[in-house]
């Protein structure tokens, strides 16, 4: 199981660093996967910019042709749900959603999450802030925001996102 993870692991940082147009420093990719659909984006830190750069804003910022963007983040997509289905295959326990975040060095960490976040209150965006929150240290500027942060971190202290 740990040969196929690593292998999948790398086709995943790879895809991801090409669909990148420019030299970054690191990269926090979340992928959502459920039986019914899902999503990936990623974040990355360019080497020239401090701010981060949005996988969605790619085509519009760097002019990159949407339908091999498209074509791209479908198959990241496949690749998160690939790397959910070997956890089946080897009984684990599915995960929710996952975190990687890889530095330009090739070191590379790996979150899982097994909340089921359709079975609470937070919509997808309370999710997205929750998330940028925590591996992107944004801290939001609005009051109402910084509660769903709050009440997040009350409601789970071991903060599982």
């Amino acid at each position: 199981m740990e040969r196929e993870l690593n292998s999948q692991y790398k086709k995943i940082a790879e895809l991801v660093n090409k669909m990148i147009p420019e030299p970054w420093e690191i990269i926090h990719l979340y992928a959502q996967i459920s039986d019914t659909g899902g999503g990936v984006y990623f974040y990355y830190k360019s080497e020239q910019y401090e701010d981060y750069v949005y996988s969605l804003e790619l085509t519009k910022l760097y002019n990159i042709n949407k339908a091999e963007h498209d074509k791209n983040e479908y198959e990241l997509y496949k690749l998160a749900k690939k790397l959910q289905a070997i956890f089946k295959e080897n009984n684990q326990e599915p995960w929710y959603s996952f975190t990687m975040s890889l530095q330009k060095n090739g070191k590379f960490k790996m979150h899982f999450d097994y909340t089921n976040w359709f079975d609470t209150e937070y919509s997808f965006s309370d999710q997205m802030i929750i998330w940028k929150y925590k591996y992107l240290d944004e801290k939001p500027q609005d009051q109402k925001l910084q509660q769903i942060i709050d009440k997040y971190l009350l409601e789970y202290p071991k903060n599982p996102i």
